[in-house]
């Protein structure tokens, strides 16, 4: 039998009642390892008088304790004595307390044991350096412990964890009859994996296996551009925004993913003109504290083409590339028209007349701009002329009046100048 100590309490708060103490405290044995597994513990639960006398307290439930948990229970004897037989407890210290309630406090004894350690052989097998963020990984390993008859396999489950981040889940494997294990763990974040032992005992000296395996998470990112609201003007500045984010999972019982802002990202913003020109930095920068940026320039006319911004892929990020924004940097024009007489008498003459002009009222000389007409009725339209605009950005035609229609000039824009078109109607009687 084990020498034991008797009326030890444990640190917590007790209740005002009759005091209870176990005394007569006995153990099977003290001394435990993993072919000596079943333990037996005895004692004797007693209250105390006014007197100060120990009396003995039946028909009382005392539990056994380890590591906090409860592990079994009993009730006392006529006598107030008490026994719990235990198999493959592993614990160095077990304790017994007496139920808590309105009579009676609580009591508690603690019984300790030396733990004989067995070996134990625990891998894990090589795991891949990276994998994107929520995707599987299959890990395997082997897990045994040094018996009496040689090595066997670990009876139990190997948990497959990370060690320094909250964020990824454990996974549980039971360990089969080869002593292999085998399982899958998705991946949340980076983190390095071990096995371990999924044990509440002190029997194995070795409960995690060694080497931590470093897998690095590489996260979904995305990058958006938003083009400036009003269409860029030649010469004058205007800002394009950048936004960026990023994919995590929140903490490890969330099975969902959540964009979060990318803060402090680089990132670089291209033009690929229409010309078939290769695609050019315009500009870099990194993102502010909510993932965004902005980024001024000042266009130049003619500036026709697709704008997009990218972050780099990194170790840890996947990358990313925004959708095309075109962009069309002109002057923007204004065509006047005015066919005259109107009404006018069939087979008279008819005179269009008009003016195209650049922005602040700036004429546009030597200009080409073509004369349509669509007869009243028809849907199509009719050639009828082309003209060149002159010093003063004027140009006029004349033509013989055949029917109602509405009579049409169109500037096709050129490298600088935007296009523009403008209609007027005439009644021939």
């Amino acid at each position: 039998m084990g020498s034991l100590a008797s009326g030890t309490a444990l640190a917590s708060p007790v209740r005002a009642g009759v005091a209870t103490q176990i005394v007569e405290t006995a153990a099977s044995a003290d001394h435990l390892d993993y072919d000596h597994r079943q333990v037996t513990v005895s004692g004797r639960l007693m209250q105390r008088q006014a007197d100060g006398t120990l009396v003995p307290l039946p028909g009382h439930t005392v539990r056994v304790f380890a590591d906090g948990r409860s592990q079994d229970k009993t009730s006392t004897d006529a006598d107030g004595r008490f026994t719990v037989t235990m198999t493959n407890p592993g614990y160095r210290v077990l304790t017994a307390c007496s139920d808590l309630d309105a009579t009676y406090a609580k009591g508690c004894a603690d019984y300790r044991f030396t733990i004989t350690q067995r070996p134990t052989r625990l891998s894990l097998n090589p795991l891949p350096a990276s994998s994107k963020m929520g995707g599987w990984v299959t890990v395997s390993g082997r897990a045994e412990v040094l018996t009496s008859g040689g090595w066997r396999p670990f009876v139990g489950i190997v948990g497959v964890q990370a060690l320094n981040s909250p964020v990824n889940n454990i996974a549980g494997m039971r360990v089969g009859a080869d002593a292999g294990f085998s399982g899958k763990i998705q991946i949340r974040d980076s983190a390095s994996w071990v096995a371990t032992l999924y044990s509440e005992a002190y029997e194995y000296d070795q409960l995690t296996s060694t080497a931590p395996t470093p897998i690095r998470a590489v996260h979904p990112t995305s990058i958006w551009l938003y083009a400036p609201e009003s269409r860029p003007v030649p010469g004058r500045p205007s800002t394009f925004q950048v936004v960026t984010s990023i994919r995590r999972f929140p903490d490890a019982n969330y099975d969902s993913v959540v964009t979060w802002p990318l803060p402090d990202e680089p990132f670089k913003l291209y033009f690929r003109p229409d010309s078939g020109d290769p695609a050019r930095l315009i500009a870099s920068g990194r993102t502010g504290g909510d993932g965004t940026a902005s980024v001024k320039h000042t266009s130049k006319a003619g500036e026709r083409g697709t704008w997009f911004a990218r972050i780099d892929p990194s170790s840890d990020q996947t990358g990313g590339v925004s959708y095309n924004v075109h962009l069309d940097v002109r002057y923007v024009t204004m065509l006047r028209l005015s066919a005259k007489p109107d009404p006018v008498r069939k087979g008279h003459k008819l005179t269009a007349r008009g003016t195209l002009l650049a922005p602040g009222g700036k004429a546009l000389g030597k200009r080409t701009v073509k004369i349509y007409f669509q007869a009243r009725g028809s849907k199509k339209w009719v050639g009828m002329a082309t003209v060149r605009t002159d010093a003063h950005g004027a140009f006029t035609r004349a033509f013989t009046a055949k029917q109602d229609g509405t009579w049409h000039a169109v500037f096709a824009g050129d490298i600088l100048d935007l296009p523009v078109q403008a209609a007027d109607y005439v009644d021939v009687r």
